[in-house]
């Protein structure tokens, strides 16, 4: 009679033939390559279109600036919000059906990444069974001498199958992690396109309401228009004057620092900040240099909205860090951008402070009483003197006007 170990054997062989079955095949199954995205037609057409009004908005900037194409520029600016909108909501409907194709594959892998492993440990344990049977056994166990032969290859063979099935238990491992890296990096984009959707959403009821306020303020009238560019000029022309003469001098400020309180002194219409940013010829203590205007848009960074607009008015969007603090709250909303005639951003502080964009010596400055009568003569409310903040960083200045007024000025 055949030792216990060998009447067992052919059904031991047949075992690891089933359980490499599932080693080899189930594998090419769950872990091919997840499909990749394609844009559906829909978000195809957005794009051209976007890209089409960028150009057209483009193209503005080198023609007159009137008020006909300031409400043109105004009018292609709105509905270029709508389609980028439009466009990122769709790209929100494919990473998110994507996500949902990613999630099942990865339970799948999951569930057979546990039920690889359990089968590979009951492997383990028939392969430590088989290894009590020396070759002296086979050989007594076996018909002939070409059927010793052969059950000894066979063992030889599985030996070799064990390493190939824990190279691809491995491979599974890895496939299971990288699908799972990137169903996390498309959950943080799904997140952060409908961050942007809602500021962008936000942006462009602004810029509608501010076309309402831009058409009641000019009634649609060129002169109008001028006369609204002229008092821009005058504006910029009154901070200037102001900023020239240092003020008085309240000493050193570090980025971040709060340096004052959001106001509607001098011509203003409301609470804001009137941020701004020059060039200082000479940046002394005891001399006055000449200030030359800078884009505050190589400063900070705006979201859901245009930054600097060229030769035309536009607002809508959210004022970040970026090499510099932002002069309000991160976030604080944009009423007007930088362009032509107003080398400046206009935001609203969410909670009403002014922060210092940069390490630098702050001093308290304001407009004289002369230019109430230019404010009042053009139908805009006059607050009393204008106050600001000017900050010196070497050559580089930032301003900070309307603040409310300083305690004991």
């Amino acid at each position: 009679m055949l030792p216990k170990p060998l009447t067992t054997l052919k059904g031991y062989l047949k075992k690891i033939f089933v359980l490499l079955s599932v080693f080899f095949l189930i594998p090419l199954l769950l872990v091919s390559a997840p499909p990749k995205i394609t844009k559906a037609d829909s978000t195809t057409d957005l794009l051209k279109q976007i890209d089409a009004y960028k150009k057209k908005l483009s193209s503005l900037r080198n023609q007159k600036n009137t008020l006909a194409n300031q409400i043109i520029y105004l009018d292609d600016q709105i509905y270029l919000t709508q389609l980028e909108i439009r466009a990122k909501e769709e790209e929100i409907k494919l990473l998110s059906a994507d996500i949902g194709d990613l999630s099942t594959r990865l339970e799948r892998i999951g569930n057979f990444l546990d039920y690889q492993e359990e089968i590979f440990a009951n492997r383990a344990r028939l392969a430590y069974a088989s290894d009590q049977l020396s070759s002296f056994d086979i050989v007594l166990g076996a018909g002939n001498l070409d059927d010793a032969l052969r059950r000894i290859k066979y063992l030889r063979v599985l030996e070799d199958q064990d390493v190939q099935a824990l190279s691809d238990m491995r491979d599974t491992r890895t496939s299971f992690n990288d699908q799972k890296k990137t169903l996390e990096n498309e959950k943080a984009d799904v997140e952060q396109l409908k961050k942007e959707v809602e500021e962008q959403k936000a942006g462009l009821i602004s810029q509608q309401n501010s076309k309402r306020q831009f058409l009641a303020e000019t009634r649609g009238e060129e002169a109008s228009y001028r006369n609204l560019l002229k008092h821009l000029e005058e504006e910029q022309a009154a901070i200037l004057a102001a900023l020239r003469s240092k003020g008085y001098r309240l000493g050193p400020v570090k980025k971040g620092d709060p340096i004052a309180i959001q106001g509607s002194t001098g011509c203003s219409t409301g609470p804001h900040i009137h941020y701004s940013v020059y060039w200082d010829s000479n940046p002394s203590k005891e001399a006055v240099g000449s200030l030359s205007a800078l884009s505050p848009c190589g400063y900070v960074r705006v979201s859901g909205g245009k930054c600097s607009s060229g030769s035309y008015f536009s607002s809508g969007g959210y004022v970040y860090s970026s090499s510099f603090r932002a002069p309000g709250a991160e976030g604080s909303y944009l009423t007007q951008s930088y362009w032509a005639y107003h080398r400046a951003l206009d935001l609203v502080s969410r909670d009403g402070t002014v922060y210092a964009s940069a390490n630098g010596v702050a001093s308290i400055v304001n407009d004289g009483p002369s230019y109430g009568a230019i404010c009042r003569s053009r139908g805009i409310p006059y607050n009393g003197l204008g106050y600001g903040i000017r900050v010196d960083h070497g050559n580089i200045v930032t301003s900070y006007w309307h603040i409310k007024k300083p305690p004991g000025f």
